[in-house]
């Protein structure tokens, strides 16, 4: 039988922990800069309110003695340690307290969190031994529960493995759904592996997507949150071995270091073309023959050409707003001041935009004769 938490002496039993390590910082620590001792005492609290609902008791008087406990303490030269069962009692009933939380109904994540976060700080004290107390054990316990809470839940996460047999790389969880090349490319696995390895173009990676809670198919999921993700990364491989996890999809890539974007290549004599290329200033100035000068057609799009395409003389391509543009250029679209993808209205406008090359006059492999008036 389950055994009931002792909600009053538990609750005397943490606000003693804390008046104890309280008095412990305040006598290493200048000023009050730093916050430890808050957020332990957050921890508390939350844990007070928790117990107190599992056992269907006010929490208000929980929570004003321990307030008044801890006001005691400040300024204290010392404070008696509690006996090693006052120790074990206190473990113990965290630990039923967590046992409690499995069978309540709700998103618990958030409490089973402070509790564990409070018992690897008591593993971590060293005036206190977390063998003796049982507080190694029980800390393990509520990691489990805390793992298995994560793992029912209906989630969908994906694992991206970067690198081939024989390159640099690793894995890296990521929620949602990244199964393709914008996905991979926001991993830090991709990021820290494109800084490290300049000289790379791309990248292969190995995306699959995870769903919890048992489900077979991304659409009855939600994105793991930031507090799933926290634990999927603690737990590493181990996750994906938990009944309650499935993989449902993999897909391979090989990743260009560089976004690709969809624009509209218009060269001199020939129809418009839909091409992907890099949003790299590289890959425009090579794709227009020089420095790049760029004309806005309208709020959502932009035309890239070559800034010194008639010096150069470059053949006539088309007629834009009363001028001449010479040599190849790009149709992008516009935004936020950088360049993206064509949208499908802008990209089939564009094209009809500019089906009819303008013509051209003389051989093609002699310069175009340009002539410039000064006014």
């Amino acid at each position: 039988m389950e055994q009931k938490i002792d909600l009053s002496r538990t609750a005397g039993e943490l606000a003693a922990y804390a008046a104890q390590r309280l008095v412990g910082f305040e006598q290493h620590q200048r000023g009050d800069s730093c916050r430890q001792p808050e957020t332990r005492h957050e921890w508390i609290r939350d844990i007070l309110r928790g117990m107190a609902e599992v056992c269907g008791e006010d929490c208000v008087p929980l929570l004003s003695a321990f307030d008044r406990r801890l006001a005691d303490a400040r300024g204290a030269s010392a404070v008696e340690m509690p006996a090693l069962s006052h120790q074990r009692h206190m473990v113990q009933n965290l630990g039923r307290y967590a046992s409690a939380l499995e069978r309540m109904e709700g998103d618990q994540r958030p409490r089973f969190l402070h509790i564990r976060a409070l018992l690897e700080e008591v593993c971590a004290y060293l005036p206190w031994d977390p063998e003796a107390n049982g507080a190694r054990t029980v800390c393990g316990q509520v990691s489990e529960q805390l793992v298995r809470a994560v793992a029912r839940r209906p989630i969908c996460f994906t694992r991206v493995l970067l690198g081939g047999d024989l390159d640099p790389g690793g894995a890296e969880f990521v929620p949602g759904l990244a199964d393709d090349a914008e996905g991979v490319r926001r991993t830090q696995e991709f990021q820290q592996l494109t800084l490290g390895y300049p000289e790379r173009d791309e990248w292969p990676a190995l995306c699959t997507v995870y769903l919890g809670g048992g489900q077979r198919m991304p659409i009855s999921t939600i994105d793991a949150d930031w507090l799933d993700m926290q634990l999927i990364r603690e737990e590493g491989d181990r996750f994906l071995k938990r009944p309650e996890v499935r993989p449902a999809g993999c897909k391979q890539l090989c990743v260009p270091v560089h976004e690709q974007i969809r624009v509209l290549k218009v060269e001199p004599g020939r129809a418009p073309e839909e091409i992907d290329m890099p949003n790299t200033l590289d890959a425009f100035q090579a794709a227009v023959g020089g420095d790049i000068e760029v004309l806005g057609l309208d709020s959502d799009t932009a035309l890239i050409c070559s800034e010194e395409g008639k010096l150069m003389g470059l053949p006539p391509n088309r007629r834009v707003g009363g001028d001449t543009i010479a040599g190849t250029f790009l149709i992008a679209g516009d935004a936020d001041g950088g360049f993206c993808s064509l949208s499908d209205e802008d990209a089939a406008y564009y094209a009809r935009q500019f089906a009819q090359p303008l013509p051209v006059y003389g051989s093609p492999d002699e310069p175009t004769q340009w002539v410039f008036h000064v006014f």
